[in-house]
């Protein structure tokens, strides 16, 4: 057995530093060498204590410490940071700049134009989706079961009829003597228990009745439309068209 590796073993009974060096007639240094480099101890203490700055360290913590050594002013950096707060370009500049809205609504979209403070943007962005834990195919799978999404998924409707009755609870007839029918319908929500509700963008009880309003399935259907040909018609040589509802309608009619 070596001698760092008997040393550490004294190390781990309880001898200082000191007395280690004294019974094997070392320095300290060479001693505290050891301890550095070949004590498991000590290498487990450095493994946890890098793990635990990068466990602390977040993705977005990081990049803006990167922002501040920058190329961009302090005003510039400043400007970054408030425009991924609010999206806003002419806002931003005015909270950042204190300048009156007219020249902000020129002087904010220019900057917003400027190439590094575009680069730092995407960067603190893509640093916020690593904390998030998001990526693109999470976006555009959110994307896909907006476009997918039907009314039918969350409401229940139908039809009945009902017989026309007087106050005496006979059955009033019409002018040929049938009985007087009324069509009704009804509409009620699913439970929600059975439903995926991510496609859901708001639901009440308005005064006629249930309500539920759907993200936009068009938009929805468009921003996969340009995803796939943008990430995957140039590649693979596939084109992907926009379908217009609007034309096929008209098209349908001309030949009905």
């Amino acid at each position: 057995m070596k001698k760092y590796e008997e040393a550490e073993q004294d190390y781990k009974d309880g001898f200082s530093l000191a007395d280690i060096a004294q019974k094997y007639d070392v320095s300290v240094g060479t001693v505290r060498s050891w301890k550095s480099r070949h004590w498991t101890t000590n290498v487990a203490t450095k493994t946890q204590r890098v793990a635990k700055n990068v466990a602390v360290t977040k993705p977005t913590e990081k990049a803006i410490d990167e922002l501040s050594d920058s190329e961009l002013t302090d005003k510039q950096k400043a400007f970054v940071l408030e425009y991924l707060r609010i999206s806003n370009a002419t806002q931003s500049y005015i909270n950042v700049y204190d300048v009156d809205r007219k020249t902000a609504f020129v002087t904010g979209p220019r900057l917003l134009g400027n190439v590094r403070v575009q680069n730092e943007i995407k960067r603190l962005r893509k640093a916020k989706l690593q904390e998030l834990g998001v990526d693109a195919f999470d976006l555009m799978e959110d994307m896909v079961i907006e476009a997918r999404a039907d009314i039918g998924d969350f409401i229940d409707f139908g039809k009945y009829d009902m017989l026309n009755v007087d106050f005496d609870g006979d059955v009033k007839l019409d002018t040929e003597d049938n009985p007087e029918v009324f069509h009704k319908s009804w509409l009620q929500f699913k439970d929600k228990d059975k439903l995926d509700t991510k496609p859901i963008k708001a639901m009440r009880i308005g005064k006629d009745g249930p309500v539920v309003e759907l993200h936009d399935r068009n938009k929805a259907r468009q921003a996969l439309l340009e995803y796939l040909n943008k990430n995957i018609g140039d590649g693979d040589n596939v084109q992907i068209i926009g379908f217009d509802r609007r034309k096929a309608d008209a098209e349908r009619s001309e030949t009905s």
